[in-house]
């Protein structure tokens, strides 16, 4: 899997990852978790924003 400049930057704001993956490149995948759980970037995080705009739509109309 390709980082991507955002993950990059949550590489370096988190230096932890860097010694959790050289040891344990397996981790991967819990990495990329971790970022989408602080970034609100999870499925359960996306359903919210929609019901949230649905929210804001019906108070318009």
């Amino acid at each position: 899997m390709m980082i991507n400049d955002e993950l990059r930057q949550y590489l370096r704001l988190h230096p932890k990852w860097y010694l959790i993956l050289s040891r344990y490149p397996q981790e991967f995948p819990a990495l990329i978790q971790q970022y989408k759980v602080e970034n609100k970037m999870t499925f359960a995080d996306r359903i919210e924003r929609v019901g949230t705009l649905l929210q804001m739509l019906d108070m318009l109309l």
